[in-house]
């Protein structure tokens, strides 16, 4: 099974026109130039239409809920006996995300064109993973797509679920953290000035502590417009696409990684998340050596992508995929078990699902550990930095009371 060859690059347009009804519709879309935008819209049945280019736009947000919610009706639809051009066009009206269905309607526009329903998603990359267009390709080559889109949501939900406990584990403790940072930053900049200043008018000889305190806070006074445009960049770098930016991403990842706690907690989510896929991708019929690549993509994380890549080499070399992954040191020693009986009985696809399974088990009890963990100790360490402040700063004013 080849895979879909990369898409030229697609200009942004935003279009006005007629709908059948008379109605003003407006948005936009993507296509290669004007004439092949301007006939998109046409096939959709607008009249009177203006297209402008927009040679500068923010790129289009899909949210991954957002489009395992709506791959979950489209197996639906395809289920029931739904046409594919029909249910593209049912889920264009009915997904309440505007920047998936402005992308279904490029897709719905490719298919009725007479494009290969995978072949139009794969022109649509940000959205549409490489485990996305396998699948699809997968479904319409075998004539099983609504069995093989309803495997394809199962695999999206349960990828969804495990960034859902991620993000429910780091909520609570990353809040508590920045207001207390907050806090400690507010006292520092604002209050601990004051002090000073009532300090210096009565010229009284200040503890180390004391003295300690008030240089950190003139140091933070000078420094903080410096700090937030530093941070700032940093953000839009790491975002930014290119080499800079990969390596930042790559860095920051394998710091993560290395945390005892974070570190153990990511991984079981990224590799219960790689299981997951590759087993999705190996049950479609996908061979191993091109399932790698998709599955490098739906990791969603720099170190994880790469090394998935690696297996992938290795593989294709003639290396097996356990004697490969054991070679990484990054995937736990069950998984590589699990995947070395599945290569020996010929049953990897639902050895891997099974260990999804397992490890998506184990990532509950670490988020549950992690949670009560992490909230007492930053209540504590937090609520001391500030408490020693507090102390430091009151210190003098007891030593003038006991002087007078």
């Amino acid at each position: 099974m080849n895979s879909p060859l990369p898409q030229p690059s697609r200009a942004t347009f935003r279009w006005s026109g007629r709908d059948t009804r008379g109605r003003l519709q407006k948005g936009t879309l993507q296509a290669m130039n004007a004439d092949l935008a301007r006939a998109q819209l046409r096939q959709q049945g607008l009249d009177k239409v203006r297209i402008q280019r927009l040679w500068w736009s923010v790129p289009d947000q899909v949210q991954s809920k957002d489009l395992a919610a709506m791959t979950r009706q489209w197996a639906a639809m395809l289920k029931a006996g739904v046409p594919v051009v029909q249910a593209l066009g049912m889920l264009c009206r009915s997904t309440p995300s505007k920047s998936l269905a402005q992308v279904m309607q490029a897709v719905l526009a490719d298919v009725e064109s007479g494009v290969a329903l995978h072949s139009a998603l794969a022109r649509h990359p940000r959205h549409f993973s490489g485990l996305f267009v396998h699948i699809v390709q997968a479904g319409e080559s075998a004539g099983i797509l609504d069995a093989m889109m309803e495997r394809l949501s199962q695999t999206l939900e349960k990828n969804e679920a495990l960034r859902s406990k991620i993000r429910s584990a780091l909520m609570y403790p990353a809040a508590v953290m920045l207001m207390s940072l907050g806090i400690l930053a507010l006292i520092l900049i604002w209050v601990v000035p004051v002090f000073e200043e009532v300090f210096q008018s009565l010229g009284a000889e200040l503890p180390w502590s004391t003295q300690l305190v008030m240089r950190l806070s003139e140091a933070l006074v000078l420094a903080w417009p410096a700090a937030l445009f530093m941070l700032a960049l940093l953000i839009w770098g790491a975002q930014h696409p290119g080499p800079q930016a990969t390596q930042i991403r790559l860095g920051v990842s394998r710091w993560l990684l290395d945390w005892p706690v974070l570190g153990p907690l990511i991984t079981t989510a990224v590799v219960a998340r790689w299981s997951q896929t590759l087993s999705a991708l190996l049950s479609a019929g996908v061979p191993l050596t091109e399932a790698l690549g998709p599955t490098a993509q739906a990791c969603d994380h720099p170190v994880f992508f790469g090394v998935t890549l690696q297996l992938q080499r290795r593989v294709i070399q003639g290396s097996s995929l356990n004697e490969a992954m054991q070679q990484t040191g990054r995937f736990p020693t069950m998984i590589v078990q699990l995947c070395a009986t599945g290569e020996d009985t010929g049953a990897l696809d639902s050895l891997l699902d099974r260990a999804g399974g397992l490890m998506s088990t184990e990532l509950d009890d670490q988020v549950n550990g992690l949670t009560s963990l992490l909230e007492p100790v930053i209540i504590v360490v937090l609520g001391g930095f500030i408490g020693a402040i507090l102390v430091a700063m009151y210190l003098p004013i007891f030593g003038l009371g006991q002087i007078f």
